[in-house]
């Protein structure tokens, strides 16, 4: 377990959004509030992106009764010109490398979250645990390491075997004091600069962490691949289980990839959760739901079924 005993400190949560994933963050965070034991411990930190101050006083209003637990971090001072994008990866992902220097001096641990994400446990689980001396904490990304064409990739990309483990970089713990002390900005940012990885900073950090991070049960980071029970993942014994089990007790359901929750009315199974929370928050009046034009043609449907398939071999295999 964590050093500190309960009620030592302030949890400290980081997320990165622009003014199109602010509102998605606040329901992320509305969502971690609604499951926290002790909401008052739990303080947030939003490098934000050029959000307007309509946006940020609607966050502040969501957060009335916790004024002084949000913190709006300007990532102005980011060159991210060279970063290279793609998909619907925008260059604020990159913002997660740097927040050793965005974030105050006096926080040694923190838990970054992408935006596009549900919780559904009690955050202090997971920020209790044992990083054994690692800087960072992760999730293996099953979607990654089941893949013959992504192991080939990321071995010939980043000297990754990612047999051995590749995490998913939407939910990490990360000791900043030990990674103040060894510069590891300066090293991703050099990876970063040099290179168009497929998965953008998240195998920057699998290159330079590949031998010095702890795995976290997958129930913290359960991706599509996870959520939906991937043939490929039904296949291997032991990557089933973990995956059931993490379906099971789901702490954290990340929406990576094509399908994001507030792109489509309620579909149970699917993104109820989201509108929950959203029901809970400033931004319950806007316009729903945000289609992305990008992925106008992409049918719900289709995603349903994966989930009700899923539901299936989850009961078959349990």
């Amino acid at each position: 377990m964590y050093k500190e005993k309960q009620g030592d400190s302030d949890i400290a949560i980081c997320f990165a959004a622009d003014e199109n994933y602010a509102q998605h963050a606040t329901v992320a965070m509305q969502s971690i509030l609604s499951h926290s034991k002790y909401p008052e411990r739990l303080r947030f930190f939003l490098i934000e992106d050029n959000i307007s101050e309509d946006t940020k006083n609607k966050i502040r209003l969501t957060f009335a009764d916790l004024p002084q637990k949000i913190s709006f971090v300007s990532a102005g001072q980011i060159e991210t010109q060279k970063f290279y994008v793609s998909g619907q990866i925008s260059k604020t992902a990159y913002v997660r490398i740097f927040l050793s220097e965005l974030l105050p001096e006096n926080i040694d641990r923190v838990i970054y979250l992408d935006c596009d994400l549900i919780c559904f446990k009690d955050i202090e689980q997971l920020w209790l645990t044992d990083l054994k001396d690692n800087p960072v904490g992760a999730v293996m990304d099953l979607g990654i390491m089941t893949s013959l064409k992504r192991r080939k990739e990321k071995l010939n990309t980043i000297g990754v075997d990612v047999q051995k483990g590749y995490f998913n970089s939407g939910v990490l713990l990360i000791d900043l004091k030990k990674w103040r002390s060894f510069n590891y900005s300066s090293e991703l940012l050099n990876l970063i600069i040099n290179h168009e990885y497929s998965h953008h900073d998240q195998d920057a950090l699998n290159a330079v962490f590949k031998d010095c991070w702890t795995v976290i049960p997958m129930q913290w980071n359960v991706i599509p691949p996870v959520y939906n029970l991937y043939l490929k993942i039904l296949k291997s014994k032991r990557y089933r289980d973990m995956a059931i089990d993490a379906r099971k007790n789901m702490a954290i359901l990340h929406y990576a990839g094509g399908y994001k929750p507030w792109e489509y009315k309620i579909y149970e199974g699917f993104n109820e959760m989201y509108y929950e929370m959203l029901s809970r928050t400033a931004f319950r009046h806007d316009a729903m739901p945000q289609l992305d034009m990008r992925r106008k043609h992409r049918s719900i449907q289709r995603q349903m079924a994966r989930i009700y398939l899923a539901d299936f071999w989850q009961k078959i295999f349990t």
